[in-house]
């Protein structure tokens, strides 16, 4: 095949000439069209050259071949034309009215056509330049998100770090005192030490979410898969979570049979999972409310979930659940506490684990997280 503009050698499949640059299409439509011009036409034939022509009368007048009376003289005419059912070009009634010959109007027909293909390609260029340039600004900015999130993450980590040591002393010296080791308490000073040493577990465990997290965003978690029994994990994860919020009078239980298949994972990083997706529905559940946990099997692999009848989440807020150091009430007189991070490190464990977490939720009659791991083999 030949380029129609500059005679260059072009394949079938393609749509610009790689020589010139040309619009195959639209370089075949013109040279079509000149071949066309150079046959006389019949004085009597009808022009419909211009009919898909953006305002052809415009164009007419600004490049010389009419001037303004006679371009109203024409739209007049046409108008009239139409009102009597009749439909005509403005070529065709410039035709009639003597202004221009039809060689002329098929010249002025491919030049407009030529112009618009020029100012599509400079538009397209200019659209081109745009896309690449906001491309490379959204770049700089990903660049500068993953930037920040990477100093974040550092900065959790030495503060966790630095939390630790005092903790560690405070948690000490809080045992010394709850053995009597220190002198003898009374019932009042041992109830307090009760008190602290609570508040020193939770400090504890905040803590230890730092330092998962901050493990986590910087590649740093490893996973040691093991066979265990989802059964056995719920039962003390119960447990656990009973002694915790005993005081909450929220029904915890787990219905998960102990015919359920072994799995393959890693069992601490998996427990903790479940612990945390447990608390969370515990916190978010009105007290008589429940907590259960429940397997599905599908095929090779166990789908776990966690589901409450608590307060539930609207729809259009699901998708901020697992973001980092994110509250979905994040007032300063919120009623539940956190850091915001316990859900977004389950994400990345269930994902560390070739999986995903799904949530199912409807305000005021519960959620569901469910995650779901390959079944041990042999």
């Amino acid at each position: 095949m030949i380029c129609p503009n500059c005679r260059a050698k072009v394949g079938p499949r393609d749509t610009d000439c790689p020589t010139c640059g040309v619009d195959l299409a639209l370089a075949a439509a013109l040279a079509e069209r000149q071949a066309l011009a150079s046959i006389p036409a019949r004085k009597d034939s009808p022009y419909f050259a211009d009919v898909i022509l953006p305002r052809f009368g415009e164009y007419l007048l600004r490049t010389g071949y009419i001037d303004a009376r006679q371009l109203e003289v024409a739209l007049e005419k046409q108008m009239r034309l139409e009102a009597d059912g009749k439909r005509s070009t403005l070529g065709q009634v410039l035709l009639e009215m003597g202004v221009v010959t039809r060689e002329q109007l098929d010249l002025a027909s491919m030049q407009q056509v030529q112009e618009l293909q020029t100012t599509l390609k400079q538009m397209n260029q200019r659209l081109e330049q745009r896309v690449a340039q906001r491309t490379r600004e959204l770049q700089r900015a990903t660049e500068k998100l993953a930037e920040l999130d990477q100093l974040k993450a550092n900065f959790v980590s030495n503060v966790s770090h630095e939390l630790r040591t005092p903790l560690t002393k405070i948690k000490g010296f809080n045992a010394l005192l709850t053995d009597s080791a220190l002198g003898p308490l009374t019932a009042d000073q041992k109830n307090a030490l009760e008190v602290t040493a609570s508040a020193v577990s939770e400090l504890e465990r905040l803590i230890n979410d730092l330092t998962r997290f901050s493990a986590s965003a910087r590649g740093e978690m490893t996973l040691h898969p093991t066979a265990f029994s989802l059964h056995e994990m719920a039962d003390t994860v119960v447990r656990s979570t009973r002694s915790r919020n005993g005081m909450r009078e929220v029904e915890i239980q787990s219905e998960i049979p102990e015919s359920v298949p072994q799995t393959l994972a890693d069992v601490e990083k998996i427990k903790w999972v479940m612990t945390q997706l447990v608390d969370n529905a515990v916190k978010f559940t009105q007290a008589g409310g429940r907590v259960t946990l429940q397997t599905e099997q599908h095929g090779p692999r166990v789908r776990v979930l966690v589901r409450d009848n608590g307060a539930g989440i609207p729809g259009d807020r699901l998708h901020e659940l697992f973001k980092p150091f994110h509250q979905l009430d994040g007032s300063t007189t919120r009623r539940r506490g956190g850091t915001g991070l316990g859900l977004a490190l389950v994400k990345r464990i269930v994902e560390a684990h070739q999986s995903n977490v799904s949530v199912e939720s409807e305000p005021g009659r519960g959620s569901t997280f469910s995650f779901d791991l390959p079944i041990a083999s042999g």
